[in-house]
């Protein structure tokens, strides 16, 4: 019967063999030294061996907009500091106990400066962004 010492290390081994086969297979897939089509040099700055260049990449035009009004404004100020208006308005439809718990979570795991008072009438605005026939049950 073979040591615990010897199976880790044969473990270790086959992931080693695969992570390399994998990445092998990787890099000959990809050109290096091929550039991204949209990067386009800017100015650079040299000193002491080192040259630094700036790029800039063309995005492509924001076209998806929030309702003005109240709801647009505070969806606005709470969520497009992290989210663009697309990954907003292209959510799955949800309940407002869901969008609720949504709000909850953004501000507790990922310390968004969402104002509790506002969490209704955030939550409200959130729901009719929906088409009201589509929203979850749940």
């Amino acid at each position: 019967m073979r040591s615990i010492g010897f199976k880790v290390a044969m473990a270790a081994l086959l992931t080693f063999t695969l992570l390399a086969a994998g990445w092998h297979f990787l890099i000959r897939r990809v050109d290096p030294t091929a550039a991204p089509a949209a990067v386009t040099k800017g100015p650079s700055i040299s000193g002491g061996g080192i040259t630094l260049a700036s790029d800039t990449i063309a995005l492509p035009d924001a076209t998806a907009v929030l309702p003005e009004g109240p709801a647009g404004e505070l969806v606005t100020r709470n969520c497009t500091a992290c989210h663009s208006v697309e990954m907003i308005t292209t959510q799955p439809h949800l309940a407002p106990e869901k969008w609720q718990a949504t709000v909850e979570k953004m501000r507790a795991v990922y310390k968004a400066p969402i104002a509790p008072g506002d969490d209704l009438a955030l939550v409200a605005a959130l729901v009719s962004f929906q088409q009201p026939a589509r929203t979850a049950a749940k």
